[in-house]
């Protein structure tokens, strides 16, 4: 006899008293907001609660959220036009579909399945190992480089660190005898471990398309009129990335020391693997080829504004040239149940904000939050947004409702002030990537390092605590500096 699925029913609890509140205050709303601006708001907050809370995956969250929209009379099914002009007087749920943010990822999800499935990620791997793995800091040093070279070819930080990162970790680790949930994990394991989510989090915030927050931030930032191109993030983030990729593993090392220093054998176990994996195939050769040439495209594309380079095309035409050559199956792209996943969620959530920005209550928020700090200089207040960003992700377990939440408000709010629009747009992006050095729940790549056993949870607090601070005063004081050198503001 067939059941139900499981429901987390529990998780609608706070999402609908919150939601049912903010709307039934509809009458006794502040003014200058009209009754579709703040009811809009009040179905946004309780989509992002859900998606804090998880009754659902966050893709059938969204969805309800969706629903409730157009129950509410806040959007049509489609588009309104003019039948005169031809116009689009009111989008419709539907062209939430139509984002290209969310298009990108998804077919960037399906091209990082070829990179797992032709084994290029840990040919990858077992190189860095091979050259760097001589001491513990060097495996440390190689782990992170891996990190930013996966960076640039795997959009989801969480398949970068679960498909790829970890199963290597955990090898090295246990071939030194470094088992979790013991004293051997002080061995190695621990420290290559926390290691790896830093690694993860430097890689994050070298490329926009290193993970989904940071495509929001995209997104966001151009509805307040600032265009990110990959380029663009690329060239602002590296220096203060640099720096980070030679502090934050010897800050590690230090504070979280393995106490096997040296790792002889690390090369050999390296070659070893890569023996098994034998000559690299023509699968691993085409992929390599592929990817290659997206990146070059997604670089060229801050040069040359045309549709052949724009960011999601350039991903359309990987994967097309993946199936195309057989590297991949259209039966892989399909159980790529991530990037669909995704497509929903983002989508609708991109939507929503957008809705926000044309009722009236972004522009509201701004000028609120403006007059009530008439007098403070803008570098003072964009100081204190970045800190709230950073801070606030204690509350949230997702990265992208975080950024959905309070990226676009905040940004307003800085240029309200009068700070430059992309010093604005860039350090505001930045922190939606080293939040993440916060909980053990702060993001995907946090919820697989932190519950392998190699690192208690009180260690990941207390040491995320103070990596949170290194990345502040980095991405606080170096990349500012680096943005003016270059000509950002």
């Amino acid at each position: 006899m067939k059941k139900l699925e499981k429901v987390n029913y529990k998780g609608f609890i706070w999402p609908l008293i919150i939601g049912i509140v903010l709307y039934a205050l509809t009458p006794i709303r502040p003014s200058g907001l009209t009754p579709q601006a703040w009811e809009m708001f009040a179905v946004f907050v309780a989509t992002i609660v859900g998606c804090i809370t998880k009754p659902l995956p966050i893709g059938g969250t969204t969805l309800v959220g969706l629903v409730c929209t157009v129950l509410l009379g806040l959007s049509p099914i489609k588009d309104v036009v003019d039948p005169k002009t031809g116009a689009v007087v009111t989008t419709g749920v539907l062209s939430s579909f139509g984002n290209s943010a969310s298009w990108l990822i998804a077919m960037a999800f399906i091209m990082a399945h070829g990179i797992s499935k032709t084994g290029l990620g840990n040919r990858i791997a077992y190189n860095m190992i091979k050259k760097f793995g001589k001491r513990s800091l060097g495996i440390g040093y190689a782990i992170t480089g891996l990190e930013l070279i996966l960076g640039a070819l795997i959009p989801s930080n969480s398949a970068r660190s679960g498909g790829v990162v970890w199963p290597v970790v955990e090898s090295v680790a246990k071939g030194y005898d470094s088992n979790p949930n013991d004293e051997s994990r002080k061995k190695i394991g621990a420290y290559i471990d926390f290691t790896a989510f830093h690694a993860n989090i430097l890689s994050t915030a070298l490329f926009v398309t290193g993970a989904a927050p940071n495509m929001v931030a995209q997104q966001m930032a151009a509805k307040q009129g600032y265009s990110i191109s990959w380029i663009g993030w690329f060239i602002a983030a590296i220096v203060p990335v640099a720096i980070g990729t030679v502090i934050i593993p010897f800050v590690i090392y230090k504070i979280f020391p393995p106490q096997i220093k040296e790792t002889p054998n690390a090369k050999k176990w390296a070659d070893d693997e890569l023996q098994k994996m034998g000559p690299m195939s023509l699968p691993e050769k085409i992929m390599s080829a592929v990817f290659i040439l997206a990146i070059i495209m997604w670089a060229l594309s801050g040069f040359f504004k045309l549709p052949q380079f724009d960011s999601t095309f350039v991903a359309f035409l990987a994967v097309a040239i993946l199936l195309v050559t057989g590297v991949i199956t259209m039966k892989d792209a399909l159980g790529e149940t991530g990037a669909w996943n995704i497509l929903i969620w983002l989508s609708i959530l991109i939507f929503m904000a957008g809705k926000l920005i044309s009722f009236g209550f972004i522009g509201w928020f701004s000028k609120t939050i403006q007059t009530s700090l008439h007098g403070v200089s803008w570098g003072i207040v964009l100081a204190v947004l970045v800190l709230l960003l950073f801070y606030t992700h204690y509350f949230f377990a997702s990265g992208t409702a975080h950024m959905t939440a309070l990226y676009l408000p905040f940004l307003s709010v800085a240029v309200a002030t009068g700070a430059p629009l992309a010093l604005s747009a860039m350090l505001l992006a930045f922190s939606g990537a080293y939040n993440a050095s916060t909980t053990h729940y702060a993001n995907g790549p946090a919820s697989i390092l932190a519950t392998t056993g190699y690192v208690k949870q009180g260690e990941w607090w207390k040491m995320n605590f103070v990596l949170g601070l290194i990345y502040l005063l980095i991405f606080g004081i170096v990349a500012p500096l680096w943005m003016k050198v270059i000509g950002l503001w």
